[in-house]
C-alpha cells in the first residue's frame, strides 16, 4: 500500500538549512537557546553561585574569569525555595547586583512549570537573555515523574523549544541524588533523560574538606571542550578564586580530594598579620594590597575582625594596626 504525506508534513533537506554558530552565554559553560543544569547536594551553595553570575551580567562585569566585560543584560529568575525579600534580594545586593535588571514573574496564585507560556512571554517582553529556574523538581511539573524517560523528554521538550525560539539562556538549579560513588553524569536528580535532555551540566561540589571552598566543575559539555573546574568561596557572598585544571568530577565527588586548603578569609588573616607586623598601615593601602592578590575588601574587613588589631583614625583616613598584647 502507498504512503503517501499529509498536508502538515514537510521533508527538509540538510543542504537547505542554514549552517549556524552557538552563541555563548558563558564560554564553555552556558550557551544561549539551550538548557544548562547547576546541580550540588544540600548546602553546597548552588543558589549562592546562580545569585553570583545573575548579579555580574545584569551589571555588565567579566564572568569568572573570562577575558572581558559585556553589555549588561536583564535576567528571570524563579525560586520555589527561599523567600524573595528576606533572602535572594539580600543575596543579589551583597553580590552587588542591578536589581532592576532582575525580574521575577508572580507565581502567587499559578505556580509556573516548563510548558507554562508565561514563561515565553515574559522572556520576550523583558528582552530576558537568561532564566534561572531554581528547584529543578518546582517547575518540571508536579503530575510528571522524574523517573520516567517519557514523561521528563516530553517536558523539557516544551522547555527546550522556548528557549530555541526566544534565543535566551535557561539555566536550571537541581538537586543530586544520593548515589555515592558513581560516575558524575548519574548523580544528576530522576532519570538519565533529564541529563540527556540538557547540553550543559554543572556540578558544585565542596573541596578538600573545607567547610567554605567549592568548585564548580563541568559534567557534561556538548557544544565545547569542557572547561576547567573553577575554584570559589561561599560564605555571605562567593567569591571566584582560581582555574583547576586538573579538576575531575569523578574524583571531586567521591571525595579524593587531599587535605584542606587555607579558604580566602586564612589567607587574609595571615596576610594582615605579616603585613602590620613592622608597624601601621593606611586603610586604603591595605586593600590595595589585598585586591592585588584577589581578596575583596570584605573578606580582609572579616578577617581583621578576628584578629588583634585596631584602627586608628588619622586626617585623610584611617591606619590599621597591631594591638600590644599583654
Amino acid at each position: 500500500m502507498e504512503v503517501t504525506l499529509t498536508n502538515d508534513q514537510e521533508i527538509l533537506c540538510f543542504a537547505d538549512i542554514p549552517t549556524e554558530e552557538v552563541n555563548w552565554l558563558w564560554y564553555p559553560y552556558i550557551p544561549y537557546g539551550k538548557i544548562t543544569i547547576l546541580q550540588g547536594d544540600p548546602g553546597c551553595g548552588k543558589t549562592m553561585v546562580a545569585l553570583s553570575l545573575a548579579a555580574m551580567l545584569s551589571t555588565g562585569a567579566a564572568l569568572p574569569f573570562s577575558p572581558q566585560a559585556n553589555e549588561p543584560i536583564t535576567i528571570l529568575y524563579q525560586t520555589s525555595e527561599d523567600g524573595i525579600a528576606d533572602t535572594i534580594k539580600p543575596r543579589l545586593e551583597r553580590a552587588q547586583a542591578d536589581c532592576t535588571r532582575i525580574k521575577i514573574i508572580d507565581e502567587s496564585k499559578t505556580p509556573l512549570r516548563f510548558d507554562d507560556t508565561r514563561l515565553e512571554a515574559a522572556v520576550r517582553q523583558e528582552n530576558a537573555r537568561l532564566l534561572i529556574l531554581d528547584p529543578l523538581s518546582a517547575y518540571i511539573g508536579e503530575s510528571v515523574s522524574m523517573n520516567q524517560a517519557n514523561e521528563v523528554r516530553s517536558a523539557f521538550r516544551s522547555l527546550y523549544s522556548m528557549a530555541q525560539r526566544t534565543g535566551c539562556a535557561v539555566l536550571i538549579v537541581a538537586h543530586m541524588n544520593k548515589m555515592n560513588g558513581t560516575s558524575a553524569l548519574y548523580r544528576t536528580s530522576g532519570s538519565i533523560d533529564v541529563a540527556g535532555a540538557v547540553r550543559s551540566i554543572l556540578t558544585v561540589t565542596q573541596y578538600r574538606k573545607s567547610p567554605t571552598q567549592r568548585v564548580l566543575v563541568p559534567v557534561k559539555s556538548n557544544l565545547a571542550p569542557a572547561g576547567n573546574g573553577l575554584l570559589l568561596e561561599v560564605t555571605d557572598h562567593v567569591e571566584w578564586l582560581d582555574q583547576l585544571e586538573e579538576a575531575d568530577a569523578d574524583q571531586l565527588l567521591n571525595g579524593n580530594q587531599g587535605p584542606a586548603a587555607p579558604t580566602k578569609q586564612q589567607q587574609a588573616e595571615q596576610g594582615l598579620l605579616q603585613l602590620l607586623q613592622n608597624g601601621p598601615v593606611s586603610h586604603k593601602d591595605i586593600i590595595l594590597h589585598f585586591s592585588r592578590q584577589g581578596i575583596s575588601k570584605r573578606t580582609v574587613e572579616l578577617a581583621k575582625s578576628n584578629l588583634p588589631i585596631k584602627s586608628i583614625r588619622i586626617k585623610d583616613g584611617w591606619l590599621w594596626q597591631l594591638e600590644e598584647q599583654p
